[in-house]
C-alpha cells in the first residue's frame, strides 16, 4: 500500500455510476468510460457542480463485471432490495428494475437523478426529506429511491435490510485514506442478512487485506475475479481491477 505522499496520480470513475474518483491536484486518472480533471479534497458541492456542467461522461452499456457476476448478486432470489452508492444514473439501476428488484441509490447531485428519470421514461416524484437534508427522487411504483443528499447524511435509520449491494463507483476509493473507514461503516449497517456486496476497486486504492480488515465479525470476503488494465490504466500505474464479494453470514 503506498504512502498518501505517492497519491499524486490521476482518478476517475467509472461512466456508469456517473460518479468521478476523487484526484489529486491537476492531476488526471482514467477508470474505464469516464476522465475527469478535479481538484484534491473533492468535496459534495465540488461533485455537484461537476454534474451541473455535463463534465462525467455516460454509457448505457452495463458493466462487465455487473453481467458476469449479477447472477451472485442475485443469487437466485426475487424481488432483492439493492443498494447503489453514489448511484449516478447506473443503467445496472434500470436492468435490476426491469427484472423486478427494488433499487435505492444515493448520489450528492440531482441533475443524473432526474435524467435517469426522464431518459428511461419512468414516472417519478420528489420529496424533502430533513433526515438526509436532501430530496428523494421515487419511481411511481416505489421501487427506485433515489436520494440526493451528502452520502454520509444515508445510515441504516433511512434504509436497511438490503439483500444485495452494487458497488462500483469508485467510492471507497475516492474518499481521502482517513475517511475509507467511515464509508464502509456505512455500508455494513445496510447488509441484511444474506446480503451480498459486489465492489470494484483497483489495486492501487484498497488491497485483500485491507478490505477483509475492515469487514471481520459477520461477514466474509472473497477476491472474486479480476480485469486486466488497458493502455491507458497501466500508464497510470493500475495493473487492473479486483472484484470483491462481500457476504452478510
Amino acid at each position: 500500500m503506498y504512502r498518501r505522499s505517492e497519491r499524486k496520480r490521476t482518478q476517475t470513475n467509472r461512466a456508469n455510476s456517473g460518479h468521478a474518483t476523487a484526484a489529486v491536484k491537476k492531476a488526471k486518472r482514467q477508470h474505464s468510460d469516464v476522465s475527469i480533471e478535479m481538484e484534491e479534497h473533492m468535496t459534495e458541492d465540488k461533485w455537484t457542480k461537476l454534474w451541473k456542467e455535463d463534465k462525467t461522461n455516460h454509457t448505457s452499456k452495463l458493466c462487465t463485471m455487473f453481467t458476469k457476476h449479477v447472477d451472485k448478486l442475485i443469487n437466485s432470489r426475487e424481488k432483492v432490495k439493492t443498494f447503489v452508492p453514489h448511484c449516478g444514473k447506473a443503467v445496472e439501476i434500470k436492468w435490476l428494475w426491469d427484472k423486478g428488484h427494488e433499487v435505492v441509490g444515493v448520489n450528492c447531485g440531482d441533475k443524473a437523478l432526474k435524467e435517469f428519470f426522464e431518459e428511461n421514461k419512468i414516472g417519478y416524484s420528489v420529496e424533502t426529506i430533513p433526515a438526509v437534508k436532501g430530496k428523494l427522487y421515487k419511481s411511481d411504483d416505489g421501487r427506485i429511491r433515489l436520494y440526493c443528499c451528502d452520502f454520509y447524511q444515508f445510515n441504516s435509520a433511512i434504509e436497511s435490510g438490503f439483500g444485495a449491494v452494487w458497488d462500483h463507483s469508485g467510492s471507497l476509493i475516492a474518499v481521502d485514506l482517513d475517511e475509507q473507514e467511515k464509508y464502509v461503516d456505512i455500508i455494513k449497517p445496510l447488509m441484511g442478512e444474506t446480503c451480498v456486496n459486489l465492489t470494484v476497486l483497483d489495486e492501487l486504492s484498497v488491497n485483500y487485506d485491507k478490505i477483509r480488515t475492515w469487514f471481520t465479525d459477520g461477514f466474509r470476503v472473497e477476491a472474486s475475479d479480476y480485469a486486466k488494465a488497458d493502455k491507458n490504466l497501466k500508464n497510470f500505474g493500475i495493473k487492473g481491477h479486483q472484484l470483491y464479494t462481500i457476504f452478510k453470514i
